[in-house]
């Protein structure tokens, strides 16, 4: 039986040559889209129920260089979320309560999302991934004092 073994695939998935230059099949999918920075701001507030009813729906800008409407609206409300456990995200006139453990939390879960969807993604959704985990982790640094951010695992 060891004469009829199976030939091992190997796949390399990496963007990069060893030279440091993006690889031709990622070439397209660089020009194709510049990639938009994640949200720093919380989307507007809904209009009341009633108002709901009478308005119009608004038309929202496409999302960023080909990448999934869902996904990107995904990434953001997580974002959201955690941005408004830093208190960085507050309604006007009300309390900033910090809520570090739901902060690190929603960071948790975005990393959790990056590690199963790693190459499954375009190129502008892992970066807008990317970019949400990097500026959410230095703001957690921020707003907790420590000195290294949550976790990757």
């Amino acid at each position: 039986m060891a004469d009829e073994e199976k030939p091992i695939k190997v796949s390399d998935f990496r963007m990069f040559t060893p030279d440091g230059e993006l690889k031709p099949e990622y070439r397209d999918l660089e020009n194709a889209s510049e990639p938009d920075p994640p949200p720093a701001a919380p989307p507007p507030p809904p209009p009341p129920a009633a108002d709901a009813a009478a308005a119009e729906p608004e038309s929202e800008p496409p999302p960023p260089g080909g990448a999934d409407p869902d996904f990107v609206d995904l990434v953001r409300s997580l974002a959201t979320s955690a941005y408004s456990a830093l208190g960085l995200l507050t309604e006007p006139g009300a309390g900033g309560g910090r809520d570090l453990a739901g902060a690190r939390r929603m960071i948790e879960w975005i990393a959790l999302l990056e590690r199963k969807t790693r190459n499954n993604l375009s190129f502008a959704e892992q970066d807008l991934l990317t970019r949400a985990l990097y500026e959410l982790r230095m703001a957690y640094v921020e707003a907790s004092g420590v000195a290294t951010p949550p976790p990757t695992r």
